[in-house]
């Protein structure tokens, strides 16, 4: 499994970059840095996520298409219309997949969520390049995901400097508790702990509060994989984490504005 997922890794990570390099010929780093005047204004990607048992669970909803694991999900969905549902059901932001090739997200995906919506929009993607950081900004975007994984502390680093210094926000992802010095060195303010095993690929949501607890006071973990309803959200709670990424029980559901809403409202302490 292990290789497995390292195989599939690799493969995005090589088709990205492919992509990057198509990108900087089509549009170079000097035209985006000439449209940046031109950009939406900035919505606090932060501003809704927190640490408290008395509010509503925050959640960042996801438009997701299509996972490398999973297949199909949702190919043919309407980012605006589920953008709208995940508003009207009490999301505090949006994450959309602009990863094409594995995912089936797009830019445009993230540019007609955010024009339906007053939410703001997380870009989800394997960055690692300074241009896609600032195509980000360029584009709309409010804040970006950085995958400590797949980053050098480094370069890490540098990509959370450059991103602050344009304004977006950043979400960290970790997998292991091994990768939050790293994070935390980044400057991470949201750190998303992965609750899934990239070993076994197998779920567990105790992971993200098990590791929240080795987190500074101040930092704000948010729980990704393995949510599927309001009861994993009501354990989550009751083990001290607060704020959530759901996407694929999100995506596949019949009526997304009420399930979230039932997720929103579950494992509120009086």
């Amino acid at each position: 499994m292990v290789d497995k997922m390292t195989s599939i890794l690799k493969k995005i990570l090589e088709k990205r970059k492919f992509r990057i390099e198509q990108a900087q010929r089509e549009r170079p780093e000097s035209l985006l840095s000439d449209m940046l005047s031109q950009r939406p204004n900035i919505r606090d990607f932060g501003a809704g996520l927190h640490q408290s048992p008395q509010k509503p669970a925050a959640i960042i909803a996801e438009i997701k298409r299509r996972s490398p694991s999973k297949g199909d999900l949702n190919p043919d969905l309407d980012a605006a219309s589920l953008a709208k549902a995940y508003e009207n059901g009490g999301a505090v932001a949006l994450s959309v997949l602009t990863e094409p090739d594995f995912f089936g997200g797009s830019i445009e995906d993230m540019k007609e969520a955010r024009t339906a919506t007053r939410l703001p929009v997380l870009r989800k993607d394997f960055i690692f390049h300074p241009y896609q950081v600032l195509e980000s900004a360029v584009l709309g975007a409010d804040a970006i995901l950085l995958i400590a994984r797949i980053l050098e502390p480094k370069l890490h680093k540098e990509l959370a400097a450059l991103a602050s210094e344009l304004g977006l926000a950043v979400l960290h992802e970790i997998h292991g508790e091994e990768e939050i010095p790293q994070t935390l060195d980044a400057g991470a303010r949201f750190i998303g702990i992965n609750n899934r095993d990239l070993a076994t690929f197998e779920t567990d949501i105790r992971i993200a509060p098990s590791m929240a607890a080795l987190l500074p006071k101040g930092v704000i973990p948010v729980a990704l994989s393995g949510i599927r309803g309001p009861e994993d959200i009501a354990v989550s709670r009751h083990l001290g984490v607060h704020s959530f990424l759901v996407g694929e029980s999100l995506v596949l559901s019949h009526d997304p504005e009420k399930d979230l809403k039932a997720m929103v409202e579950s494992g509120v302490l009086p």
